[in-house]
């Protein structure tokens, strides 16, 4: 996907971390995802507090946080992430391996 592909408004991005490649609870952090298109941008890492931190920025409107505490999955099995936003839903939702783990609601306007 390039940054011209990516909607800031409505979207859905999935990935698979595959075995051995994330120590989940290593205190080190870790960039997974960055996509910035011309209106704003999408980040994720694993951050040194081994949280799994999504953040959805819309320029000029403001950033939503969502993060979920990964330090209890298993670096020798694969895991899914996903995260769907939605502005006119006001949500962004987190899933891992399938299972919804963290949700915030999007407090600025489009």
């Amino acid at each position: 996907m390039s940054n011209q592909e990516l909607d800031i408004k409505e979207g859905t991005i999935d990935f698979w971390v595959k075995e051995g490649r994330i120590q989940f609870n290593d205190n080190q952090a870790i960039p997974l995802i960055q996509l910035s298109p011309s209106n704003g941008s999408i980040f994720m890492v694993k951050d040194s507090d081994n949280k799994l931190k999504f953040f959805h920025v819309y320029l000029g409107k403001g950033r939503t946080d969502v993060e979920y505490d990964a330090s209890s999955l298993n670096p020798n099995q694969k895991h899914m992430i996903a995260v769907t936003w939605s502005l006119k839903n006001k949500e962004v939702i987190m899933y891992v391996d399938g299972q919804q783990v963290a949700k915030t609601e999007i407090k600025y306007k489009d």
